[in-house]
C-alpha cells in the first residue's frame, strides 16, 4: 500500500488502480497504481531504472498505442473522463497532454513550421494568428530572441538546448493543459539544463507538469510533489521537501540516501 500525501489542490489527472502490460509480457510493468496529479504544479517521478517511471508517463497520453498489443487496465481521469476509453480521440488527447522527450526531436523543417505544426493540425490556418501564436510560444519557451531572425531556417541548425526549448515551444503553442517531460535535460550541458529547469518552473503557471528524472537533485529543485516508484509500484507520493527530508517509507529513505538504485 503506497503512502500518498493528501493533495489539496484541484487535480489535473487522477490515476486509479492503473495497470499496464507490454505486449507478450507475463506480468504488468505498472501494478494497481493510484495517485493524484495536482493542477498547476510540478510532479516528479523518481526511482531506479526499470521501475516503470517512463512507462507510466507515456500512459498519460497513450503513447504506448503506437505499438500494438500493449494493454491498459484501470482509469486515468482527465476532465472527469477515463482517457483509456477505446473511443478516446488520441490526437485531441495528445494536444491537451503534450510530451517533451529525452532527446530533442525537432522536425526536419523550419523553426517556424516546427511551432506551427500542431496549430495547423488543430485547424488554425489564418497566417496572422499563426504568426502571433508562434511568436508567443517561442517567447514563453525563452527562445524567441535567439531565433526571431532565423524562423525560416532549418531547426537542425539549432544547438541541443535550443532544440529542446523549440520542442517545448511546439508543445505549448497548442495550449495544452498538461505537459509530460521524459528526462528532458539528460542530453544537455549544465547551462542548458539550468535554463530548461527555470523554464519548467515558469510554465507551471499555465500548465500542469509531470517530469521523469533520474536526477534527484533536479526533482528537489523543480518539483512540488515527488513520487518514488519501485518495481512498477508507487511506494510514496509526497510534497517534495518532505519526501526528501522525512520520507515515510523505509524503501524511499534507502533510495534517496543511496543505499540502492
Amino acid at each position: 500500500m503506497a503512502t500518498i500525501v493528501n493533495v489539496t489542490e484541484e487535480k489535473a489527472l487522477q490515476v486509479k488502480d492503473f495497470e499496464f502490460t507490454y505486449a507478450g509480457a507475463d506480468e504488468p510493468s505498472i501494478k494497481k497504481l493510484t495517485m493524484p496529479i495536482a493542477k498547476n504544479s510540478i510532479t516528479a517521478l523518481i526511482g531506479p531504472s526499470g521501475c516503470g517511471k517512463t512507462t507510466l508517463l507515456r500512459s498519460f497520453n497513450r503513447m504506448h498505442d503506437l505499438y500494438p498489443g500493449n494493454n491498459y487496465k484501470g482509469e486515468i481521469l482527465f476532465k472527469d473522463k477515463n482517457i483509456l476509453d477505446a473511443k478516446e480521440d488520441l490526437i485531441d488527447l495528445r494536444i491537451n497532454i503534450g510530451m517533451i522527450f529525452q532527446k530533442p526531436t525537432a522536425f526536419p523543417m523550419s523553426v517556424y513550421n516546427n511551432v506551427a505544426y500542431g496549430m495547423r493540425l488543430k485547424g488554425i490556418k489564418n497566417k496572422t494568428e499563426l504568426d502571433d501564436r508562434v511568436e508567443k510560444a517561442l517567447k514563453n519557451a525563452a527562445i524567441w530572441n535567439e531565433v526571431k531572425d532565423r524562423l525560416k531556417h532549418d531547426a537542425d541548425g539549432l544547438s541541443g538546448g535550443q532544440q529542446q526549448r523549440l520542442c517545448i515551444a511546439r508543445a505549448i503553442a497548442v495550449e495544452p493543459e498538461v505537459l509530460l517531460f521524459d528526462e528532458p535535460t539528460s542530453a544537455l550541458d549544465p547551462i542548458s539544463t539550468s535554463g530548461i529547469e527555470e523554464l519548467i518552473v515558469e510554465l507551471k503557471k499555465s500548465v500542469s507538469i509531470i517530469i521523469v528524472t533520474h536526477n534527484m537533485q533536479q526533482a528537489a529543485r523543480v518539483s512540488d510533489y515527488t513520487g518514488f516508484m519501485y518495481l512498477g509500484e508507487l511506494i510514496e507520493l509526497g510534497r517534495t521537501e518532505e519526501l526528501f527530508v522525512t520520507p515515510k517509507e523505509k524503501l524511499t529513505e534507502e533510495y534517496i540516501t543511496g543505499k540502492f538504485g
